[in-house]
């Protein structure tokens, strides 16, 4: 059942059973018995028989990834240098895009309300990101640097999905400063502004990275 939930696209006997281990006799019984107890469905594409769980309780990161990335680069095709664009598309999808917090985490939000100082919160952001940016379990800020007497700190984002030996990604990054810079104006209700202020495309993945800056005013 896992395995099938895991190819919302379909998948067939033969692949069952040698990603599982499996006969593709004792396979075949017991995706017949999940048949009869309306576990599974199946529809026949082509030569293949591809078999469906009933209900999906969750689509493959990989999966929307991989939309995403589709997403991203059918909007450079279509409007290509439009960072600007993008941030906005960013601030908007924001504000239609539900995500829960912990309690810990906006508990430290509303403390950090109170605090006057921006350092704290500039820091904060570090340590935040990679709560709210859930296709990104990889990435990593590997550096800040504060700027304008630590109201503006610079971080560099680097091992992203997203970062490729190519620009076909690069406006994720806009939209994630839009929904960044909406993110904090309204939890630290403070005037916010997050620029794209370097995007290094290496002949080597890991050496790629984005540098995106941060200024409360």
């Amino acid at each position: 059942m896992d395995y099938i939930r895991e190819n919302p696209s379909g998948i067939t006997i033969t692949d069952i059973s040698k990603e599982m281990g499996y006969s593709r006799n004792t396979v075949s019984k017991y995706v017949a018995i999940l048949q009869l107890k309306d576990k599974i469905y199946s529809k026949s594409i082509g030569r293949y028989n591809l078999y469906f769980s009933v209900k999906t309780s969750f689509i493959p990161k990989n999966t929307i990834i991989s939309v995403f990335k589709a997403f991203i680069k059918t909007l450079k095709e279509s409007l290509p240098n439009q960072g600007l664009i993008y941030k906005e598309i960013g601030k908007r999808f924001f504000h239609h895009f539900e995500y829960k917090f912990g309690k810990s985490l906006l508990k430290e939000f509303a403390t950090l309300k109170k605090v006057k100082d921006t350092k704290p919160h500039l820091e904060f952001f570090r340590k935040l990101y990679p709560s709210f940016n859930f296709l990104q379990d990889t990435m990593k800020i590997t550096e800040m640097k504060f700027e304008n007497n630590y109201n503006k700190a610079i971080y560099k984002f680097q091992n992203s999905q997203f970062l490729e030996t190519n620009d076909d990604y690069i406006f994720y990054f806009y939209i994630v400063a839009g929904i960044a810079e909406a993110h904090l104006s309204e939890e630290l209700n403070r005037i916010i502004n997050c620029e794209i202020q370097d995007i290094h495309i290496a002949e080597k993945k890991e050496e790629s990275y984005v540098e995106m800056s941060i200024e409360i005013k």
